[in-house]
């Protein structure tokens, strides 16, 4: 009876086996556009449409009396995307700015005696090279990376890395 009061007596239910996700190593990527496919479809896969498995409504778009399906802002900006010379002036600032952000970071870490503090500086340094990498070949890329790129950044709302 020791182990078996009301206050100690723990009764769990069967769990239902839970799905493995298996992650694996992917292959060197060697391009831009690569990295960005890549990106997509992890974006993608992270965010899918749930409503269906809350006994909800489905993820699809209304449609309206005329039969016509209603146009998402999402679509909307990408119909109406700058030219290319516009889009690639606004990334580079952007890349900067984040740039400048890590730096300021940067300099307030050499202050402060906490540990970790030199693993959390080569982190910042090797993603100001990731940045200014990818700042230099945004200007070497097609118009298809560029707008893909942008849409991510600017419509997705998504960090840039």
């Amino acid at each position: 009876m020791a182990g078996n009061t009301p206050d100690t007596h723990s009764e769990t239910a069967p769990l239902a086996p839970k799905p493995v996700l298996t992650v694996t190593q992917p292959e060197k990527i060697g391009s831009l556009l690569d990295t960005l496919n890549l990106i997509d479809q992890m974006s993608e896969r992270i965010g899918e449409d749930k409503s269906g498995d809350m006994g909800g409504s489905s993820g699809q778009a209304q449609v309206g009396t005329a039969g016509a399906r209603a146009i998402s802002p999402r679509d909307q900006a990408i119909a109406d995307l700058p030219a290319e010379q516009v889009m690639q002036t606004k990334l580079a600032e952007k890349i900067r700015a984040e740039v400048g952000t890590l730096r300021s970071q940067i300099r307030s870490i050499p202050g402060s005696s906490q540990p970790g503090a030199a693993f959390r500086l080569n982190k910042l340094y090797a993603r100001i090279r990731l940045l200014n990498r990818l700042l230099a070949n945004l200007f070497e890329s097609s118009v298809e990376v560029i707008k893909r790129l942008f849409i991510r950044v600017f419509i997705d709302e998504q960090p840039i890395l």
